[in-house]
């Protein structure tokens, strides 16, 4: 508490406390701010993950061939995983650790190399239900890095109801 002091009273100097708000201000500020900045993190929409899946697309196109391809791969993947939305996120978890383990794997290492392809064959269901989710919401073949219909990625608001994204056949 701060202290005010008012002249004098008979001889007596008073003193009036005046509550600080200076705290209260501060408290406030930082709620906000909090509140502010959870607003701003990445929205996790499947109209979001098909934006920044499509701006990755030529490079999710290229098979790896190379460590360095690898690397790419890992960081488009996370770049994906940290935009998915709960029902893909996942499986798409699945994929990253598998191509994080691809990236430090030492190919003279029959170790290493017999982990990874025990990885790769759990990951197959993951990997299945990634691209069937990313096939039917944004038009987007997740394992040849292909397009399911011409022009760019479907987002969601783009496909019309009961159609499937690239299906000639029903009018989508």
């Amino acid at each position: 508490m701060e202290r005010t002091w008012h002249g004098t009273l008979s001889g007596c100097v008073r003193a009036r406390r005046r509550p600080a708000r200076r705290g209260y201000a501060l408290g406030a500020f930082a709620t906000v701010a909090l509140l502010v900045a959870g607003c701003a993190s990445t929205p996790r929409t499947a109209t979001n993950f098909c934006r920044v899946l499509d701006a990755r697309r030529s490079q999710i196109a290229v098979t790896p061939t190379t460590s360095g391809d690898i690397a790419r791969l890992v960081d488009d993947y996370e770049e994906l995983v940290a935009v998915a939305p709960l029902e893909v996120e996942s499986d798409l978890r699945v994929l990253l650790e598998l191509f994080r383990l691809a990236s430090n794997v030492n190919a003279d290492d029959a170790e290493q190399v017999q982990r990874l392809a025990d990885l790769s064959y759990g990951a197959e269901k993951a990997a299945d239900d990634a691209a069937s989710w990313v096939a039917a919401t944004c038009g987007f073949d997740l394992s040849t890095g292909s397009l399911l219909s011409a022009g760019s990625v479907v987002t969601p608001e783009s496909v019309l109801p009961g159609t499937v994204p690239g299906d000639t056949t029903s009018g989508g």
